[in-house]
């Protein structure tokens, strides 16, 4: 408060010289007629505009480095999917800006593609009051296939921490994917059984998950 103190008293003597300027003239200056016009005394209309510069300044001067001056508070957001490492087919995939890259085999010219669908939705889904990203993440091991998988990025008090991942399908259309409560909605194209994987799906399909001691459980 010292310094607040010691910034307004340096603010107000500024402000006091620049409002001033001729001070000394405008004070001898008393309702006298200057070519037919009344000039009023500017004396009061100086120290008003001083006292308002003056209160805006202990104002700032007061409010607590890094907090909003409308009192706002931040509030945790939901977990970041694009750099978070999740679990598929008991494999740890850490993705960097949505993207992972391994060798199938050591040595091999092969690689395992795992990218992060552009589906993606928040909410709390375990119930601990914080909100949780669920996720869609597409690998291509290397050969024909292409397989969806669905994945919750759980906000833990201890940092985020993936589900294991749960296997929607392979060459698969994911359509939307969302939050009905606590419940992950994912609707999605298929193929009928008996289809060749070369077809184009075309059955619509909803499935239904929920969080349960950090795993997904279809519903």
């Amino acid at each position: 408060m010292a310094t607040a103190t010691t910034a307004a008293s340096a603010a107000t003597a500024s402000a006091a010289t620049i409002l001033r300027p001729g001070a000394a003239n405008l004070d001898t200056v008393d309702n006298r007629r200057v070519e037919g016009i009344v000039v009023r005394p500017a004396r009061r209309i100086s120290a008003t505009f001083a006292c308002v510069v003056l209160a805006i300044l202990l104002a700032a001067a007061c409010t607590p480095a890094g907090t909003a001056a409308s009192g706002a508070t931040a509030t945790a957001g939901a977990p970041d999917p694009q750099n978070a490492t999740y679990a598929i087919e008991k494999q740890t995939v850490t993705l960097a800006n949505g993207r992972a890259e391994r060798e199938a085999a050591p040595g091999s010219a092969t690689k395992v593609v795992t990218t992060l669908a552009d589906q993606r939705v928040t909410g709390d889904v375990d119930g601990d009051g914080r909100p949780d990203t669920v996720v869609i993440l597409v690998q291509q091991p290397g050969g024909s296939g292409t397989f969806y998988y669905v994945a919750v990025l759980l906000n833990a008090s201890g940092g985020a921490t993936a589900t294991p991942a749960v296997l929607l399908g392979d060459r698969i259309k994911v359509n939307a994917l969302r939050l009905d409560g606590r419940i992950v909605v994912v609707d999605l194209l298929d193929r009928s059984a008996g289809q060749p994987l070369t077809a184009s799906p075309s059955v619509s399909v909803t499935k239904r998950f929920s969080v349960d001691k950090g795993s997904l459980l279809a519903q």
